[in-house]
Order: structure tokens, then sequence, then C-alpha cells
């Protein structure tokens, strides 16, 4: 039946959800996860918007619907990615994640039309449509009705009057993320145009990213270096973390802003010297150093306040320091975060974490903003009308998330740019706008 939403000038109307089931056999399996699956944090259910220009074939069928080109290529993907048909549920012994694999089971898909045309909602490029696009992804609940947990992807097939069609995903990120429903969409497609199988075969190998190596449980004295035993949902609070009247915007950074902002960092005077004059700088380090400051400037932070990006600084340094020093702050994690050593001494923590309720408050105990990179996810297949935009539906309870987007090709003379989704207090949001538009030149 139509849905309305009086903030929206178009109507979608969606059909009963259908179960596609693979089209094969698939094994009869419970899977483990990770220890980075079974932290809490990453349990969410996250909704994604792939925006489609006009297909000419569809303009001249009415009657023809993308759903229906859809469909078989789903159910051929789910005979390699048959977990995405499972059930997810934590065990009520240790409150470990599984995934039920079992004969029967099926990814939700919602076939939908729109009532209008893609260019007169400008291919949702603007924060104006955010809410819009609510209409074109499945509901939460579609997720749910199995008595052994609920599903990890649903998804919504929409088409438009022009042609065009969005398609609009839920999927727990616990199982898939970005780059993994990246993959799966591009089996989807290698499908549908006739390949007898995806080009990439996908394994199940969870298992091996966890730490059976902890002999002994984290000493609990009274000696100050312990870790102290804190309530995570609270330890994860605080006063200075926003949660009313917020707004979310995306905001277009171009080709000539990101170069303009490397030539800050390679003129610092503290890179002339001979052992970094000639350090290669990468947008997402210098894209993450500028936007951690401006934000952490446009909420007017505690100034003792610790806010964190992957490493820990002060919030009145953060805001006063210079951009190179962020930059070089970045690379030295990144260069830590390929360390083996690092990789399994996380994981030892995250464990003992999730065990024994630990958080520390010095990483907990601040403000923090979580920075994800879309713009190299491979969901920019030439297919239908081409890609267009790619929207990620970050919900405004996640004032934390911050993501960069590529350039959207429904606005002309965008090629190179990055687009960032942010969601911050009204009052803020006005001062990270003046922050960001500095950068022009």
């Amino acid at each position: 039946m139509p849905t309305r939403d009086n903030s929206c000038p178009f109507v979608v109307e969606k059909s009963e959800v259908v179960l596609v089931k693979p089209s094969k056999p698939t094994p009869d399996v419970t899977l483990s996860l990770s220890t980075i699956d079974n932290d809490p944090n990453n349990e969410v259910i996250l909704d994604i918007l792939c925006v489609f220009a006009p297909n000419p074939y569809v303009q001249d069928h009415a009657d023809y619907h993308p759903a229906s080109f859809l469909q078989l290529a789903l159910s051929n993907a789910l005979v390699y990615y048959y977990p995405l048909a499972g059930k997810l549920h934590r065990r009520t012994s240790d409150q470990t994640l599984q995934l039920d694999c079992t004969e029967g089971d099926g990814v939700p898909l919602i076939k939908a039309t729109a009532s209008c045309t893609l260019s007169s909602l400008d291919y949702l490029e603007s924060g104006n449509h955010l809410d819009a696009t609510y209409q074109l992804v499945p509901s939460h609940d579609t997720l749910k009705g199995c008595n052994l947990g609920y599903k990890p992807l649903a998804l919504q097939v929409t088409k438009f009057t022009c042609g065009g069609m969005t398609i609009g995903s839920v999927h727990s990120h616990t199982v898939c993320d970005g780059i993994g429903l990246a993959q799966f969409s591009q089996a989807i497609l290698e499908l549908a145009a006739g390949k007898a199988q995806p080009t990439v075969i996908p394994v199940w190998d969870r298992d091996r990213l966890t730490s059976n190596q902890i002999s002994t449980p984290c000493k609990l004295g009274n000696d100050e270096k312990d870790p102290k035993l804190v309530d995570l949902e609270k330890a994860c609070s605080s006063p200075d973390t926003p949660t009313e009247d917020m707004i979310r915007e995306i905001l277009n950074i171009t080709s000539e802003d990101i170069s303009k902002l490397k030539n800050i960092i390679i003129e610092d005077e503290n890179l002339a010297n001979e052992n970094e004059k000639n350090m290669e700088i990468t947008t997402v380090e210098v894209l993450a150093a500028y936007v951690w400051r401006a934000r952490c400037r446009a909420m007017k932070l505690n100034p003792d306040m610790i806010t964190d990006l992957v490493i820990s600084v002060a919030s009145e340094e953060l805001s006063k320091t210079r951009m190179s020093r962020l930059v070089r702050l970045l690379k030295d994690a990144k260069r830590e975060a390929l360390d083996n050593g690092y990789v399994w001494e996380q994981l030892r923590e995250m464990e003992n974490t999730m065990k024994l309720k630990l958080a520390s408050e010095e990483i907990h105990g601040g403000v923090f903003m979580m920075l994800t990179d879309w713009r190299h996810l491979g969901l920019d297949q030439d297919v239908w009308g081409g890609l267009m935009n790619i929207i990620p539906l970050v919900p405004l309870t996640l004032p934390f998330m911050c993501v960069l987007l590529p350039a959207s090709k429904a606005v002309p003379g965008k090629s190179g740019g990055v687009r960032v989704l942010t969601t911050l207090p009204r009052d803020a949001m006005a001062k990270f706008k003046e922050e960001m538009d500095a950068l022009h030149p």
C-alpha cells in the first residue's frame, strides 16, 4: 500500500515482501563470527541507498520493473553468499554471535514504484531529501520475524517514472561491512549479465580473527594502572555528546579544496626538513585531519576533554594544532595498525573488554569521531543507467559517524571531489559549515 511522508514531495508504493531463496541447495550450518564482529558496538543495522540514472528500455516499457532484472540474479548470488540469507542471534551461554543457515532461508526483497522522476529530487544529491530516502529502503522490521534471531539483509528496488531506479538495503554490519556488501552487489550484477559465476568466490573464515591466547584475565586490583570495571553504555556517553536537535548534512569538497589543503601542509614549516619534505599526503589523511579539527571547533568542546579519532589528544590541542601535525599522527596510527602484533593485541583487549565489561575511561569518556571512507567500495558499476549517487542513511542517534563519499555524478564538474556526510547539533552545524567554507579558494 502507498506510504506517505508529509516532508516528502512524492509517494512510494510498495509490494508485499518476497523471500528470495538460493537457486541451488546450500549448506545447513551454524557459522561463528570473529572477535571484531562480536563487539556490541559493531552490531548495528546500516541503511544504504544507491541511485541509478534512467534506463531507456524502462522508459519505453512502462510495465517492466527493474526488480525482475535483479531477483533471479540475487537468487543465484545467494548460492555463493548463503550466509546473507541466514539468521543472526547471540547464544545464551556466552552471548557470542552465531549465524544459522538452514534450508528455506532467503533475503527479503521489496518491489516499489515512486511517483516522480529522480531529477525532481536532484538525484537525492543534497541533504534536503535525506528524510525522503527512508521511503526507499526496507524498514528494519523487515529483518525481524524469525524465532531464532533476525535476518542480516533486506533489499528494496524502487522504479521512478523517468526509468531510473534506486536499490535500498538494510543489513547487519556484523555480517557484512561496506566492502563486503559492494562485493556481493558486484556478484549480483555479474550474474545478471550472464556470467556463470562471480569473479570473487567468497570464503567464510571468521574464526581466524579471534584471540585464544588470553591465558589469564586482566588483574582487577587497587593499582591505579589496573583497568576499572565500568558500565560500557554509561562509559561511552558524555555530557559533551549531543543528543537533541540534531541535523545531518552532505557537504561538497572540490578537488581544488583538497589540493589547497595538501599544499598548506606541504608548505608548513614543520615539514621543511630533509626527512619530511617529500612526504606523500593522501586525500583521506588530509580530510580526516581537517574535518576532525573543524568538528571539534564547531562543537566548542571543553578544552580539557579527550576527543578521539583512532588516536587520543586533548580537545584544546586538537583545536589549536597545525594540520601537518594531525596528518603525521594519522600516518603513525595507520602504520601501527598494519603491524600483526598490534592486531592480535587489539583482539585480546577487545575480548577482555567484552568478557569483563571493561572500558577505558580515557577513551570512552570523551567525544569521538568515527570516520569511514566509502569512495572506493566498488559500488560504481556501470549498470542500468549508471550509478549516480551513494547515500548511507546514518541515524541521527549516531552523531559521531562521519562518512567520506564519492562525488555525485548528478552534479557536473564535481569529478575528483569528495562529499562529507556528518551529523551535528543545529548550532554546531552552522559553525562546522563555516570551517568547511573556508576551504574554498
